[in-house]
């Protein structure tokens, strides 16, 4: 019983908070995109500068 009711429970917050973690996963994702684009782009200024010394 208290397995149905805890299944249950689940069930209903994922049906209504569903879209906003869709959102905060896709939000998520794309700061870690560009953080990562921004890392490697730092990492080929640095590697471009060294190649100058």
């Amino acid at each position: 019983m208290t397995t149905a009711f805890i299944l249950i429970a689940l069930a209903l917050i994922m049906i209504y908070a569903g879209p906003t973690l869709l959102f905060i996963c896709v939000g998520y994702a794309d700061y870690m995109l560009k953080r990562r684009r921004h890392l490697a782009a730092l990492r080929h200024a640095v590697k471009r500068r060294s190649d100058e010394f």
